[in-house]
C-alpha cells in the first residue's frame, strides 16, 4: 500500500519511520503504534491525538488491523518540538493545585498533584519517597525500581510519573540529573512494555506529550489559563497526562 502521509512529526517518529516498513502493534480508537526497524515505534492518529514526540499525524486517519505493516512518509510534515521554558521563572504549584483539587482522575498518581493519595500512590510510596531523596541529593536505591511499569495500561502510572520526573529535569535546567535517571533506569526497562520504553527514551530526551509541556508552561507563568491547559491533559491517554504532571511536581517542588 501507499505509505501514510504525515501532516505533523514528532523527532522520534521521525527517526523511527526512517527505517523503512513498521509493523502494527497495538490499535486504540484514534491512533495505533507502528513498531520500525530497531525496535522504534511511531504512534499515528488523527489529528486529535495532539503533537508529542513519537507522535505522526494523520489527516485521512483509518485504522489498520493488527500485524499489518506499512510505511510512514514524513517527507513534507512540520517537525513538532516542545519550546523551551523562559530561564528563571518560579514554579506556583498553589495555583496549578487550586485548579487541579476537582478534576484530577482517581486512578493513578494524578492524585499526587494535588497532595492526595489512593491506593497505587499507597503501594508506591517507598518509591516515591526514594525518588524525592534522589532528586535532593541521595542515592538511587533498590525501592524506586518498583515504580517501573506499576499499574495497568500500555504506558503505566509508574512509567509515566518517572516520564514526569526526566522532562521537568531537563526543562528546568537538570540535564545531568536527567541523565543519571536515564542510566539507572534503561538497563530495567525490560520490566515494563516496550512502547512505554520508547516514550520513557524520548522523556530521557526532554520531550512529551505538547500537553504536558503546556503545563510545564503554564506552571511558571503569571497568568496561566489553567481551566484550558488541563483540560488538554485530560486526552491524553487514560490518565497518562495527570501520571505524568505527578513526576513534573514532585520536581518543581525541590526546585
Amino acid at each position: 500500500m501507499s505509505p501514510l502521509s504525515a501532516s505533523v512529526v514528532g523527532r522520534f517518529a521521525e527517526q523511527a519511520a526512517a527505517g523503512g516498513e513498521g509493523e502494527v502493534r497495538a490499535v486504540f480508537r484514534r491512533s495505533f503504534y507502528l513498531c520500525f526497524p530497531g525496535n522504534r515505534y511511531a504512534c499515528v492518529g488523527d489529528t486529535s491525538l495532539g503533537c508529542g514526540p513519537l507522535n505522526a499525524l494523520i489527516s485521512d486517519f483509518r485504522l489498520p488491523a493488527l500485524g499489518e505493516r506499512m510505511a510512514l512518509d514524513t517527507a513534507g510534515a512540520q517537525r513538532w518540538m516542545p519550546a523551551p521554558l523562559s530561564p528563571g521563572a518560579e514554579p506556583n504549584l498553589r495555583a496549578l493545585q487550586a485548579a487541579a483539587r476537582a478534576r484530577v482522575p482517581r486512578e493513578g498518581l494524578g492524585c499526587l498533584v494535588v497532595d492526595a493519595h489512593n491506593s497505587l500512590s499507597g503501594h508506591a510510596q517507598p518509591a516515591l519517597d526514594a525518588i524525592e531523596r534522589w532528586l535532593v541529593g541521595n542515592a538511587l536505591d533498590d525501592d524506586t525500581q518498583s515504580l517501573i511499569g506499576l499499574g495497568p495500561g500500555l504506558t503505566p502510572s509508574g512509567d509515566d510519573y518517572l516520564g514526569g520526573v526526566l522532562i521537568a529535569l531537563h526543562q528546568l535546567g537538570r540535564e545531568a540529573q536527567a541523565r543519571g535517571l536515564w542510566r539507572w533506569l534503561e538497563p530495567r526497562l525490560a520490566r515494563t512494555s516496550v512502547i512505554s520504553g520508547a516514550h520513557l527514551a524520548a522523556a530521557a530526551a526532554g520531550e512529551g506529550h505538547e500537553a504536558l509541556h503546556a503545563c510545564l508552561h503554564a506552571l511558571h507563568s503569571a497568568d496561566a489559563d489553567w481551566p484550558s491547559v488541563l483540560t488538554q491533559l485530560d486526552k491524553v491517554g487514560h490518565c497518562s497526562g495527570w501520571d505524568s504532571l505527578a513526576g513534573v511536581v514532585a520536581v518543581a517542588r525541590l526546585s
